[in-house]
């Protein structure tokens, strides 16, 4: 499954995906099941999507990298389900 990810890059741990980047942004954090589900569902495939990182830092993603993010936090999300 790490395989396929495209824009997501991180490493499984019990029941949890810790995030290292995105699209090749660092971007770490922890994430359960739910968490990665309201991402998911956050995601508009025709509207720009950003990541606050702090006060001062914004990650900015492509619109055309939209459908393929959303598909990998999915993915991510039922490879925990499997975990429980």
């Amino acid at each position: 499954m790490m395989d396929s990810l495209q824009i997501i890059d991180g490493y499984f741990s019990n029941k949890e995906f810790y995030m290292r980047s995105v699209a090749g942004f660092p971007l770490e954090g922890r994430f359960k099941t739910a968490g990665l589900r309201s991402l998911a569902r956050l995601i508009d495939e025709n509207e720009p999507f950003s990541f606050t990182l702090g006060p001062n830092t914004v990650l900015h993603v492509p619109v055309e990298l939209n459908r393929q993010l959303k598909k990998e936090l999915f993915m991510i999300a039922e490879k925990l389900d499997e975990k429980e």
